[in-house]
């Protein structure tokens, strides 16, 4: 990350190493370009306005030190001329200030996914990498970058940083951002499911505070506009402990599974959170007050892209559950769900506590065909 604000970069460096990421700092382009020749990075966060080298210009230089690094450009100096500017440099996403954690997150993200399918492509090209990650490059390619694009332009423009638009036309546009929002998220979701499939999902296991994971989770969760009309709680029957776990995959499926409840409870409903378990094994169930599932579709609800009759007129991928199962299962875990129509749902997660964990056995490929 490069910003001649340190507050900045100290906030921007707490929240993702959080996430497991490894971070290096600089308070200008030129120290920036010594530590990119020591640490070549695989993405760069870079302020658009510092003294000396400006942020479009540090893009260009790091470019030729590493070659498939991810430049997202965040600046508090957004128009609809800078986004464009820094796209046509070689970003591959901009974020406007401020911002908040979620939001940074999320493009990270984003940027660590598109190089990684980048570097598919590169060992596909050279004949290293499996013929079937090439659909995965053609997903990332053809769709990540354009989308991510699309996004950016679109807020920005809602945010009124290119002038004035009516009532009618903002109501087109925030369709428009609505739609590709859930693009990014069906593709951010095809992704993480194809890496579970292919043995992918755990990149980093250490031992992880399990509560503290949860309460990330829902922290997060409270921040979507949809919450803001339900009552969130949390509550430990006893201390979970610690689980071997990569942290953000782990993260990942409590984000799942929160997300789902929060958008099938209607206002005034409840989510909750009830973390406990055995001395072998640690129980985190996710429960809400939704419009729950007819028995039939229990047993399919598992499957990817499928959408049980209750949650056909709900936005959403399909994916969100199966992802949760196989993140789950590769820690060792399993997952269900006590449900019933008109009364809720209530998923629960196992997971082996810290030093419980038996040898992970070869999981067979998920089923893809509803």
């Amino acid at each position: 990350m490069v910003d001649d604000e340190e507050w900045m970069r100290d906030a921007c460096t707490q929240i993702l190493r959080r996430e497991g990421f490894e971070v290096v700092t600089a308070a200008d382009g030129q120290t920036g370009l010594q530590l990119a020749g020591r640490h070549p990075p695989d993405l760069v966060l870079i302020d658009l306005r510092m003294p000396g080298m400006d942020g479009m210009a540090y893009l260009k230089a790091v470019s030729t030190l590493a070659p498939d690094v991810v430049g997202i450009v965040i600046t508090g100096y957004a128009t609809l001329e800078v986004a464009v500017e820094a796209m046509k440099a070689g970003a591959y996403d901009f974020l406007p200030k401020p911002f908040k954690p979620d939001e940074l997150r999320a493009v990270v993200r984003r940027g660590l996914e598109h190089r990684q399918a980048s570097l598919r492509v590169s060992g596909l090209l050279r004949g290293e990498a499996r013929t079937a990650d090439l659909h995965l490059a053609i997903l990332a390619h053809q769709f990540k970058a354009p989308l991510a694009a699309l996004s950016q332009c679109v807020s920005v423009v809602l945010q009124g940083y290119a002038g004035d638009i009516s009532p009618r036309a903002r109501g087109m546009i925030e369709i428009a951002a609505r739609r590709a929002d859930q693009m990014m998220r069906f593709v951010h979701d095809w992704l993480t499911l194809s890496r579970l499939e292919a043995g992918e999902a755990l990149q980093k296991e250490a031992g992880v505070d399990l509560m503290a994971l949860v309460q990330e989770a829902l922290d997060r969760v409270k921040q979507c506009p949809e919450s803001e009309k339900l009552y969130i709680g949390c509550s430990a029957a006893n201390d979970p402990g610690t689980v071997e776990a990569d942290a953000s995959a782990l993260g990942e499926l409590f984000a799942n599974l929160l997300d789902n409840a929060v958008r099938y409870t209607p206002a005034d409903g409840s989510v909750s959170v009830e973390v406990g378990g055995t001395e072998d094994e640690a129980l985190v169930t996710v429960r809400d007050t939704g419009p729950g599932i007819r028995p039939e579709d229990v047993k399919r609800i598992f499957k990817p892209f499928y959408r049980a009759e209750e949650q056909k007129g709900i936005p959403g991928t399909g994916l969100g559950l199966p992802i949760a199962k196989s993140i789950a299962e590769a820690h060792g875990g399993r997952i269900d769900v006590q449900t019933s129509p008109g009364k809720g749902s209530a998923f629960r997660v196992f997971l082996p506590r810290e030093g419980r964990r038996e040898p992970a056995a070869r999981r067979a490929p998920m089923e893809t065909k509803g």
